[in-house]
């Protein structure tokens, strides 16, 4: 089964037959990524750290009610090109303080904060977790391998040379497919169907078949939700 294990599908809201893991922005579209919730269909809520600025201490606490309703909190992280930094880390540390009480994976925001948000990983002990469109050090491959974490290749690993370069240095172990649905990335717009190309891509660069890289991967997101 293919798997798109990152995707605003809440601005989406299409009928697909294969695994879908729904990222959340903020309480209203946490609120509608629940109600969307299907057998294929995996809600994750959160509050995205380009979205803190316009949320407060009681849309924490109504995630955190929330939270008992879902295995994943997502989009949740840390952005060094945006401001608020301050507020950015303080929001993913409670959202991480649930994740870890609540045994619930992560799917992460890190961009220019791969590292911050490795060691606050560890910190919380948070047992599963994606680095979505991963573009961080190559070195840093290692460390999210030996935690059993997770990376997801974007449709952009066709264009990005730094996505590609991720994924030639990644293990297939740690792979997942995204497509960051309805994102627009250099003139393309990216949908969940479009993970079936990035299966194709990722078995051409592994070497494989593609009926094993699309097993692979979904076994890659079954243990990622904790399924």
């Amino acid at each position: 089964m293919l798997v798109d294990a990152h995707c605003h599908f809440y601005e989406i809201k299409r009928k697909y037959d294969f695994m879908i893991i729904a990222v959340s922005d903020d309480l209203e579209s946490s609120r509608i990524t629940l109600s969307l919730a299907e057998e294929n269909v995996i809600p994750c809520i959160g509050i995205h750290p380009w979205e803190v600025e316009e949320a407060g201490e009681q849309d924490l606490r109504e995630i955190e009610k929330m939270a008992e309703k879902v295995r994943c909190l997502g989009e949740i992280g840390l952005d060094k090109r945006r401001p608020n930094y301050r507020k950015q880390l303080e929001f993913f540390k409670y959202m991480l303080s649930i994740a870890r009480d609540l045994d619930l994976s992560v799917n992460l925001h890190s961009l220019d904060s791969w590292n911050e948000v490795l060691d606050l990983l560890d910190r919380y002990e948070i047992e599963r977790a994606n680095f979505h469109w991963y573009t961080g050090p190559i070195d840093l491959l290692e460390k999210i391998e030996e935690r059993g974490y997770f990376i997801s290749i974007n449709p952009s690993v066709s264009m990005q040379r730094r996505h590609m370069e991720v994924l030639r240095a990644a293990p297939v172990e740690i792979l997942l497919t995204e497509s960051d649905a309805p994102y627009v990335y250099r003139g393309m717009e990216l949908r969940p169907e479009m993970v079936k190309e990035v299966v194709g891509i990722i078995a051409r660069e592994k070497s494989i078949k593609y009926e094993e890289a699309e097993s692979i991967i979904h076994e890659n997101a079954v243990r990622f939700i904790g399924g």
